[in-house]
């Protein structure tokens, strides 16, 4: 466990590391981008083997999730950054199920196809609303439960989620500014895997 925590460490300052030399190189292609996003992810199954205590996570808790990511935006279509996010797991099948909070640490990707290709030659067209949306998450995810009953709680954090973005800033601004048309409310659905258990989450969120 402790060779786990140090590779997850060891990826996270690596990954900031490299966004930190990007952004001393912004241009006009990358640019500082914040992510926030709320959701909801119920409870789809345990994996591995329960140890003394059982599942750290089990009984069907469902997780709210709050994630909060900062990072670069690069030529328009991508996102890569770092992020944190809290977890509140409840059970709304048991309701003597002890409800439990968690934190996750992990680098972000995504990337939202929105360049268009005419006569093969690449353009962005000024008055695009929509985009396709597809990424991934990898970290590690603390329970904030009771070291006693559970034993260590901490673990790998792994996702894959696709969604939809919508660029709202054309609807508002019309043709001013247009150089800041990746602005955008997105929604997404995932399957993430972190405290012993798979979840699926459904999210909304703000990229500004």
């Amino acid at each position: 466990m402790k060779i786990l925590k140090i590779a997850v460490l060891v990826a996270l300052v690596g990954i900031s590391t490299l966004l930190q030399a990007q952004y001393s190189q912004l241009g006009k292609k990358n640019e500082f981008m914040l992510k926030i996003e709320a959701g909801y992810a119920p409870f789809m199954g345990n994996m591995g083997e329960a140890g003394d205590y059982g599942f750290y996570v089990d009984k069907y808790h469902n997780a709210i999730q709050t994630n909060v990511m900062a990072g670069l935006n690069i030529s328009q279509d991508w996102f890569v950054g770092l992020g944190a996010g809290f977890n509140y797991l409840h059970n709304t099948r048991n309701k003597e199920a002890e409800n439990m909070m968690g934190v996750n640490f992990f680098a972000d990707m995504d990337f939202r196809p929105i360049w268009k290709a005419v006569m093969g030659l690449d353009y962005q067209p000024t008055s695009i609303k929509w985009a396709p949306l597809i990424g991934v998450r990898a970290g590690g995810s603390l329970l904030m439960g009771d070291a006693d009953k559970n034993g260590t709680t901490f673990t790998p954090m792994a996702e894959v989620y696709a969604g939809l973005n919508w660029y709202y800033w054309y609807f508002f601004h019309g043709m001013r500014n247009m150089t800041r048309n990746w602005h955008s409310f997105y929604l997404t659905i995932g399957l993430a895997y972190m405290q012993q258990a798979v979840f699926l989450p459904v999210r909304l969120g703000w990229r500004w």
